[in-house]
């Protein structure tokens, strides 16, 4: 009986120690329910969900400083006395995380202040030791007519900051960019000065919102924490039903650096704790390998195998003050104080293993350099192959004799890289020659022209011939070809990329039921004109500059490109050929565009001027040469009977209708017909087309005019 008794005590004390050590393992993974209390003995530690940490405190002489109060009503914890919530106390990272009041300023349809529908009265206020985290938070201002600013001290300076949000419209989806919707059209943002104290934050209105009243009655300024809030066309309504949003604050237990706060025996941190210095005072946080709440009591070494029993394996672990280490088994080693790998034998299968190993890699690499061999010889065959096949030859023989060819060659590979293989996400054009795509080579945005293969046309000569024209060309309104790749089944050809697409596609916009569309607002008259004169600049280049001159061909809109700051640029010369200055050498061969051809249908530098003449038309009429089949007979009959104002589009020369009316008259001098009349008194001569340095010379003093008289019509 005595023996059944022992062995019973026995078993009960092997239990009681289990549950004490499991207790205390517990505890310590929890943290806040740590044997230590984490609040002052007899004071609460929670409020709601949310855990109150000293040197925070509810209640008379349960904080550190009258600062740390917090006011527990219900379960919402309140900073002090003021509106502002707490959701969250860092001890690690002298963090607050808070709920904010919303600022509002909000208005009847008369204009005067809706008090109703302001329920943050007093808005944002910050005071020291608080700080509003710069890093962490941004400032917002929505509204289309409000304005905000923000109030903070750093020492003795006063900083004020703030921005201005305003809108003539209801946001709507297509009104901002998605990369950065917040930009001033309905928001503003701005960031929040560092160190700042004493802040707050006001809200008001130029004319209390009375012209957009019907969609924003209200306005609204607020501090938020990064990812927290995302403007959209939807933010107007969400605020009116948000009245808190969350804010990270900065505290520190001191406002003086950690060296002072020792010497003059202020110091706030306990044992196995550090001292970290804030720019304007100082926190504490336990040392590595502790936990608990180093303004309280201790730190207290957290005992790592306790917790996690994986440690160590194929060995026993060992707690130590802030780590652990490992007592490894037999055969096993220990690395780095924390794990533990078996010994290895250096004899044993040594000879084998590395006979083996050096045998199988002698076979590798003779099997890897022979598929290399082979796969070289085949792909340069095929490279060859397609050079030849592409014009390469002629490309080589023509270029011989320009000494300034700067054009490069790229490979396929280089190409695939530049455009993520051709992505659908990078294609910015698509036309009878191929697909356009953009990319990065050598950190410059090109445009990479891949044309469609077609097993039915035999050779790439027009590619070549583009090549070749564009490389004897430096003209600052020319297309510059960036470089070539003749590698592949079709040649592609790389240029400098153009922001803006097409002359026109900026004349014809995809959406002609929204002309106003912000992305692609119409051009005016004057810029119309100032690309028209660069154009033809370019034109007048290519017909008398060069040492050979250059017909282009196929001038058009859509040959007519733009890059960001609307400056035109000749592209498209796969029609263009090169001449001598005897303008009888003719072609009967002319490949341009409907609608922009000589009706003659011939290919010289005459035929680029009435193609000029019939782009100068478009321009001014706004109408698609393609679709209007007899936009030149209607426009010369409009011009020659006086009734211009007929045919023009009214938006675009309001107030210059007299400039229009010169640009009219030059274009229909571009468009006369080569012709001999007899009559019975004399025979005609036949009427002669401008040159391209005529009409150059006539737009820009076009230009010229507009510029100093903006307002003639």
């Amino acid at each position: 009986m005595a023996f059944q008794y022992g062995m019973l005590m026995q078993l009960s004390i092997m239990l009681l120690a289990l549950l004490v050590a499991t207790t205390r393992a517990s505890a310590r993974q929890g943290g806040e329910e740590d044997e230590t209390a984490i609040a002052l003995p007899g004071c609460k530690a929670k409020c709601g969900n949310v855990t109150i940490p000293y040197p925070f405190g509810i209640g008379d002489g349960c904080y550190f400083r009258h600062e740390f109060n917090i006011t527990c009503n219900g379960s919402n914890p309140q900073l002090m006395t003021t509106p502002m919530i707490v959701t969250n106390i860092s001890l690690e990272e002298g963090e607050l995380q808070t709920r904010q009041l919303v600022n509002r300023d909000c208005y009847d349809r008369q204009g005067k202040p809706n008090d109703i529908e302001d329920p943050s009265e007093g808005g944002l206020r910050v005071y020291t030791p608080y700080t509003a985290s710069s890093y962490k938070n941004r400032m917002y201002v929505i509204g289309c007519d409000t304005y905000a600013k923000l109030y903070g001290s750093r020492g003795y300076q006063n900083y004020i900051t703030g921005c201005i949000s305003e809108c003539d419209y209801d946001i709507s989806i297509n009104a901002f960019d998605e990369d950065d919707p917040c930009s001033g059209m309905g928001c503003c943002e701005t960031k929040i000065p560092p160190l700042l104290t004493n802040l707050s934050v006001t809200v008001g209105s130029f004319k209390n919102h009375t012209l957009v009243w019907d969609f924003n009655p209200c306005g609204y300024a607020f501090v938020v924490q990064k990812g927290n809030f995302t403007f959209s066309n939807t933010s107007f309504q969400e605020l009116r039903n948000t009245p808190r949003l969350p804010l990270i604050l900065d505290w520190q237990i001191g406002e003086t650096d950690c060296k002072y706060a020792m010497e003059n025996g202020t110091y706030a941190c306990k044992g196995n704790s550090i001292c970290l210095d804030r720019p304007t005072g100082y926190i504490c946080v336990c040392n590595p390998g502790f936990r608990g709440n180093p303004y309280l009591h201790d730190c207290q070494d957290t005992n790592e195998c306790a917790l996690n029993a994986t440690l160590c394996e194929n060995g026993k672990c060992i707690n130590k003050d802030g780590n652990y280490t490992c007592d490894c088994d037999s055969g096993y080693q220990i690395v780095d104080n924390i794990k533990c790998i078996k010994v290895p034998d250096p004899k044993k299968y040594l000879k084998i293993s590395l006979g083996a190993s050096l045998g199988f890699l002698v076979l590798l690499v003779g099997i890897f350099w022979t598929f290399r061999n082979m796969r070289e010889k085949k792909f340069l065959v095929i490279r060859k192959k397609y050079f030849e096949d592409n014009g390469g030859l002629l490309f080589r023989e023509k270029l011989a004799s320009i000494p300034r060819y700067a054009a490069k060659t790229f490979t396929e590979e280089q190409l695939k890289e530049a455009t993520d293989n051709y992505h659908v996400s990078r294609k910015v054009g698509e036309g009878g020659y191929g697909i356009v795509y953009k990319g990065l080579l050598d950190k410059q945005l090109v445009a990479i022209k891949k044309p469609k293969p077609n097993p039915q046309i035999p050779a790439t000569e027009p590619s070549v011939q583009e090549m070749i024209v564009l490389s004897q060309i430096n003209h600052k309104n020319v297309v510059r070809l960036v470089g070539c790749c003749f590698e592949t089944r079709t040649p592609i050809l790389v240029y400098e990329f153009m922001g803006k697409g097409t002359l026109y596609e900026r004349i014809h916009p995809e959406n002609p039921e929204n002309p106003e569309n912000p992305k692609n607002p119409p051009l005016s008259l004057e810029l119309r004109l100032q690309i028209a004169s660069e154009a033809a600049d370019a034109l007048a280049y290519l017909h008398h500059s060069t040492s050979t001159s250059i017909i282009h061909g196929d001038v058009k809109t859509a040959s007519i490109l733009l890059d960001e700051n609307f400056t035109a640029k000749l592209s498209d010369f796969g029609a263009s050929i090169l001449v001598s200055e005897d303008e009888n050498q003719l072609s009967t061969s002319c490949q341009g565009t409907q609608g922009y051809l000589d009706p003659e249908n011939t290919l010289t530098k005459k035929s680029d001027v009435y193609s000029f003449g019939v782009v100068l038309a478009e321009l001014l009429t706004s109408s698609k040469p393609e679709e209007e089949r007899n936009l030149v007979n209607v426009f010369v009959s409009k011009v020659e009977s006086g009734v211009l104002a007929e045919i023009l589009d009214q938006k675009m020369v309001e107030g210059h209708f007299e400039t229009a009316k010169l640009a009219a008259d030059l274009a229909i001098r571009c468009l006369k017909e080569k012709r001999e009349e007899n009559s019975p008194k004399k025979r005609k001569k036949r009427e002669e087309r401008p040159s391209m340095k005529e009409v150059a010379a006539e737009l820009e003093g076009l230009v010229r005019t507009m510029e100093q008289h903006p307002s003639r019509g």
